[in-house]
């Protein structure tokens, strides 16, 4: 199922959104966050690699030592921490434009219908027809009906 406006020209040119690879992106990322939930999750990771106070000893240089190492543990805790976010968003954002891109779909499918040709509108709005006899060729004017 795609959406867009394929080549009717303008800024849409060409434009296809293939709804299903959504879908299929927005289920890898949901794994993605499943497995990085198991094995790297900040505040698991967190709780698992903590070390005593005085596991490199007592001596100064030893307090350093754990000092750096716990602000260096912290700050990984805090970028797994926002990646595990991000990686959320992109998913909920897939499934997001997902859906709203089949609505729209739904939304034009039940109000646009097709001529008898199978490709030209039945009931065009006075907007668009006074537009397509605008942009017509001066020799093309008043001989198409549509």
């Amino acid at each position: 199922m795609g959406a867009g406006t394929g080549s009717t020209g303008g800024s849409g040119q060409g434009y296809r959104v293939e709804i299903e690879q959504l879908r299929t992106f927005a289920g890898q990322v949901r794994l993605l966050l499943k497995e990085f939930e198991k094995d790297a999750n900040g505040n698991a990771t967190h709780g698992r690699s903590g070390l005593g106070k005085n596991a490199f000893g007592t001596f100064a240089e030893a307090t350093e030592i754990h000092g750096r190492y716990s602000t260096m543990r912290d700050a990984l805790r805090d970028v797994l921490n926002q990646l595990q976010s991000a990686i959320d968003d992109a998913q909920h954002n897939a499934e997001l434009t997902a859906t709203n891109y089949e609505e729209h779909d739904q939304h034009v499918g039940k109000k646009l219908k097709l001529a008898g040709d199978g490709w030209s509108v039945a009931q065009p709005s006075a907007t668009s027809e006074t537009a397509y006899q605008a942009n017509r060729v001066p020799s093309q004017r008043g001989n198409a009906t549509i």
